[in-house]
């Protein structure tokens, strides 16, 4: 009859090999570490910001109070909420922006229910993150005249240079890294338990082959007490 393993005796098995398990944490943190910190590129990432304006005597700042007359058109701002869209994918692949975009990778998507653009640079050097990212902006200008009669599109913030890289997540990786240590240690144990055949003092005989242990005979030379010649 074959041996149905339990909770307690999964516990049993992983404290028996608890050693092995702790090295292999320790080994699977320490490896992943050293990945992220001397395999893996650190990128850096920056912004710039950019207004689109479906005409030029729409104000930018449409929270500023006005008087009636010059209270800002509703139908301007929903326009112009459009127009970002629009601008979003035009930015990113109208051929006079390809020069721009070079030596990085960028990506430009507008601010959740606004008129404004945010251009992300990422690139493995900071500084030309940010210079990527501010020619972006400052060349939203040029296109945009290129393809629409009225309204604008222009810079309202440039990107600074970073100072700590965006990626790679080195905790994550350290965390990663441990708990498939973790894994690895608890799997082989479990195999290492499994293949061993041999029957040990503290194993339920009873309870693995279902017949009742009358007597032990004791291994006196495992025991220290084997007679001398």
């Amino acid at each position: 009859m074959s041996k149905q393993i339990t909770i307690s005796d999964l516990l049993k098995i992983f404290l028996s090999h608890i050693k092995l398990i702790i090295l292999l944490i320790i080994l699977g943190g320490g490896l992943a570490y050293l990945y992220v910190s001397f395999l893996v590129t650190p990128m850096y990432s920056t912004s710039s910001l950019i207004l689109v304006q479906n005409s030029s005597s729409f104000a930018s700042d449409i929270s500023a109070q006005t008087k009636d007359d010059d209270r800002v058109n509703m139908n301007d701002i929903t326009s112009s909420v459009t127009l970002a869209n629009t601008c979003a994918t035009l930015f990113t692949v109208a051929p006079e922006m390809k020069g721009a975009i070079s030596g990085a990778s960028v990506s430009i998507t507008p601010i959740a229910d606004s008129y404004f653009l945010r251009v992300t640079a990422t690139s493995s050097d900071p500084h030309t993150a940010a210079n990527v990212a501010n020619t972006v902006a400052d060349k939203a200008h040029d296109v945009y005249k290129d393809y629409f009669d009225a309204g604008k599109a222009e810079a309202v913030e440039y990107a600074d240079v970073p100072s700590a890289p965006s990626s790679p997540n080195k905790m994550r990786f350290l965390i990663i890294g441990l708990l498939a240590g973790l894994v690895l240690g608890l799997v082989i144990s479990f195999l290492l338990e499994i293949v061993d055949t041999t029957i040990k003092p503290e194993d339920d005989l009873y309870k693995q082959y279902d017949i009742p242990v009358f007597a032990e005979i004791i291994d006196f030379e495992a025991e220290g007490g084997a007679k001398k010649k």
